[in-house]
């Protein structure tokens, strides 16, 4: 590890999953010069995170391999790197665009993204944890790390990523409930350590839950799988590709909620009448999700994710045909069985003793379960903890994003502080804006947000030149 004083550099991204790594690898393209990156990752390996983490090879993406290029300039990027690889090299290009592939393919591919861009060796890689970035008199900022060494930088990118939604468990018996009884569904190596004939109750239904399960049923899990969810929904399957329907967007974008949603299923129900799916509606969408989002005023924003958010969810996020059919399988054979409630307590035992709700009743039921699995999705509020996000809004540099929902940011991805004003020199993409656009994470919204990024990054410090050696940065 370097020493403290050494560590200069023109740009610091902290978080070194899918987001991160494009916010580096568009800041090492050979237009960006000569400025010096450092890329802060907890984990060994850049661009997993949480999604692409995963070592299991029925985790598959939740899009066609055409649609996940790391550049929107280079639409069959993935797929031509797909075919460079020994495993699909006999494989057509145009069948290859077609499949969902496994997710730690993808890594791979995001990896060497990063490591085939021209100013590679500008790039420094600290596999540790950003405890605090504090501002620097005159501009500029000094990032602490978990190690101890300080990292000085002119601009930084908070690339932090998905953070596991808390578990309700704070009144519900938790502090008893022992290790290994309540297992994170992005916990892979912890899931698939689950014995085969435990009884398991997972909490969501989303595609977190459909990990799970599909890690269970790769195992041959023989005991009970039970799912609790608020709406009891899965998220649907994606049909054949086709052409998508047309909507009158401008149309759509000048409705409140409620005309949209009327609007939406005419729409559906119309193509279904056709003989056409309706997620061609969806994919119409598509790319207006976040004008979609911004379009509607507060009180519209607050009625969607009071009322419809998992609705959309199911029909927007959704699963190869393939992971479909395996979960109906696992049904129709009573292998899993998806509830509609609310989690009301845990009761420690051997076994769990479950007390949940079901939706629309008043009385509570039990049911027991070896295992407790948290398969809430991600956390969207930065509010309640520590780390680094606690010590930025401490600082007055972050403050918590519409509905309490991510971090406030403006125009590209400015960070705004405490006062409302955007902090200079300080950006973040992906899930921290989800208060203000809503669509964030997928790869279309995230290669986007970090190409804006890093032209911004490069923008405001070749205004006040990239640092050419650690004396110029600290004769200023």
């Amino acid at each position: 590890m370097a020493s403290p004083e050494s560590s200069w550099f023109d740009a610091v991204v902290i978080g070194g999953g899918a987001g991160g790594t494009l916010v580096a690898a568009r800041l090492l393209d050979a237009k960006a010069g000569g400025g010096r990156v450092a890329l802060v990752e907890t984990r060994p390996d850049v661009a997993e995170g949480v999604a692409y983490s995963t070592r299991r090879g029925e985790h598959l993406l939740n899009v066609r391999a055409a649609g996940m290029s790391a550049f929107d300039e280079a639409p069959m990027d993935f797929v031509d790197f797909l075919r460079r690889q020994p495993d699909y090299a006999s494989v057509a290009a145009a069948e290859l665009a077609t499949r969902f592939m496994p997710r730690m393919v993808y890594a791979r591919y995001l990896q060497s993204v990063l490591d085939s861009r021209p100013g590679r060796d500008r790039l420094r890689r600290f596999t540790d944890m950003a405890v605090d970035v504090v501002p620097v008199e005159g501009g500029g900022f000094t990032v602490e790390l978990a190690s101890g060494a300080r990292l000085r930088a002119r601009a930084v990118v908070l690339a932090v990523g998905n953070r596991p939604a808390r578990l309700p468990l704070a009144d519900a018996g938790a502090a008893t409930v022992k290790a290994g009884e309540v297992v994170e569904a992005w916990d892979y190596p912890a899931v698939a350590a689950i014995p085969t004939d435990a009884n398991v109750c997972i909490l969501g239904a989303g595609l977190s839950m459909v990990d799970v399960v599909l890690s269970l049923e790769a195992r041959g899990h023989r005991g009970r799988v039970v799912s609790i969810s608020r709406s009891g929904l899965l998220p649907l399957e994606h049909a054949v590709p086709g052409p998508v329907a047309p909507i009158d967007v401008p149309a759509v974008l000048a409705m409140d909620l409620r005309a949209r949603l009327r609007t939406l299923r005419a729409l559906a129900a119309a193509e279904s009448a056709q003989g056409r799916p309706w997620q061609g509606v969806m994919d119409a969408l598509r790319p207006h999700v976040q004008a979609l989002w911004t379009s509607l005023d507060a009180a519209g924003q607050r009625l969607f994710l009071r009322h419809l958010v998992r609705y959309w969810d199911v029909h927007r996020h959704r699963i190869a045909p393939e992971v479909a059919g395996r979960l109906r399988a696992a049904t129709d054979a009573g292998r899993l069985q998806c509830l509609a409630g609310r989690l009301v307590a845990v009761e420690a035992g051997r076994p769990l003793e479950i007390v949940w709700r079901p939706r629309g009743q008043a009385r509570t039921q039990r049911l027991e379960a070896d295992v407790l699995v948290n398969a809430l999705g991600m956390d969207k509020r930065i509010e309640g903890g520590d780390g680094l996000l606690a010590n930025l809004q401490r600082r007055g540099l972050m403050r918590p994003g519409p509905h309490h929902m991510g971090a406030a940011t403006s125009g590209v991805g400015a960070v705004l502080g405490a006062d409302g004003q955007s902090v200079p020199g300080l950006w973040t993409l992906g899930v921290l804006r989800i208060g203000d656009l809503w669509e964030t994470i997928a790869m279309p919204d995230l290669r986007g947000q970090a190409r804006d990024v890093a032209k911004a990054v490069q923008a405001a410090d070749q205004l006040g030149g990239w640092i050419t050696s650690e004396a110029s940065l600290k004769r200023e």
